[in-house]
């Protein structure tokens, strides 16, 4: 009997497309002519740096994956928008990104600026960036997505962050499932009850997708199976202490029979305070978002039950090395899917898992082969 013809390959290596044909789709996917695609994969130089961009990129999408060759590196500069810089989350994030930045090739530099929360102070700082990238936390307003709208046009890409925007054409977003985190929170706080009983929740403002996600999740999971427990108002307390605690204080007089309460934003400190002050401190079950200094003292006195960590050094990792493929500084895919949480309890206090970023070494190596909480 003949041997068919995958018999006959056993072993080979999968064919790859000739070499002039695979030149030809790469050029005119990247609209330029066939010696232009020879110069920039062979390194011949006389290439303009964004024509040369745009062939790595045909050249990518083809399935030639190809490092961007070192003489049309000529900077990049990523601008990393964040807010609040008083809260210990935002904080923590700053740090993680000035950390990663401290590990990268010297030709890469992000900018880290805090801006003014209100949608139209955000926009108006993505429409004026000077950076080849953003990275950006904010709510998902009009103002904001036609901002990053006009800049994608321009060529510039945006990585949201913590929060998303997906009726925005972002390129990616970073965080963490905010509609899981929500449930978890609901399934702790309803095996963790010590009575049946009304429940608070406390969160930031639901114009952020990431807290509505958040708020979302726990109410859809305390409906389905709440077992005696009912939400008896959602409160948005802007992450400030004062007014937090305030506004739980009035809820907990109108509630007397109050078991439990989730906090989908920053304030933990607020919420320390209103339970303090009610007498309920270790007898409410308290499930909150962030691992801060503060959160952590809670925890170990009892204040507080567990908090949901979405581990800002990872998003921050991610989201530098997304962008670092995106202009053909790496050739590893980056990964795109959401960032893990993790669920802290006063037993489990550790330093969380980092995903690693190209050091300088590891880059000149592929190169030369081809506020409150």
């Amino acid at each position: 009997m003949p041997r068919s013809d995958f018999e006959g390959r056993r072993g080979a290596a999968p064919a790859r497309p000739p070499r002039k044909a695979g030149l030809e789709q790469i050029a005119a996917l990247a609209g330029v002519g066939i010696a232009t695609v020879d110069r920039v994969l062979n390194e011949r130089g006389n290439v303009s740096s964004e024509t040369a961009r745009k062939v790595i990129e045909a050249a990518r999408q083809l399935k030639w994956p190809r490092m961007l060759p070192v003489p049309y590196r000529r900077g990049l500069r990523l601008e990393v928008l964040l807010a609040r810089p008083d809260t210990p989350f935002f904080q923590r994030l700053n740090t993680a990104f000035a950390d990663a930045a401290g590990t990268l090739d010297r030709s890469v530099v992000v900018q880290r600026s805090f801006v003014d929360e209100s949608p139209a102070a955000l926009a108006e700082r993505i429409l004026a960036t000077g950076a080849q990238a953003v990275i950006a936390y904010g709510e998902e307003d009009a103002a904001v997505i036609d901002a990053i709208t006009a800049v994608t046009v321009r060529g510039i890409p945006v990585v949201t962050l913590v929060s998303d925007i997906p009726t925005s054409p972002r390129l990616a977003y970073v965080g963490i499932d905010h509609y899981s985190a929500g449930r978890t929170a609901a399934f702790f706080v309803q095996n963790m009850a010590r009575a049946p009983g009304q429940l608070l929740v406390l969160c930031h403002n639901l114009r952020y997708r990431a807290h509505a996600q958040r708020v979302g999740g726990f109410r859809d999971r305390i409906n389905e199976r709440g077992g005696g427990l009912s939400i008896a108002a959602v409160l948005e307390g802007h992450d400030d202490r004062a007014r937090s605690a305030a506004l739980l204080s009035e809820a907990l007089g109108r509630w007397p029979d109050v078991v439990g309460i989730y906090n989908a934003g920053g304030a933990n400190r607020g919420v320390e305070a209103a339970l303090l002050a009610a007498g309920l401190a270790g007898k409410a079950v308290f499930v909150g978002h962030e691992l801060t200094v503060h959160t952590r003292r809670m925890l170990m006195q009892g204040t507080m039950t567990l908090t949901i960590d979405q581990n800002p050094e990872l998003q921050a990792r991610r989201a530098i090395n997304i962008l670092l493929h995106r202009f053909g500084y790496t050739e590893e895919a980056p990964r795109y899917d959401e960032v893990p949480f993790v669920v802290c309890g006063p037993e489990n206090l550790t330093p969380m898992a980092s995903e690693t970023l190209p050091t300088h070494e590891h880059l000149e190596t592929l190169a030369a082969g081809s506020r409150d909480g």
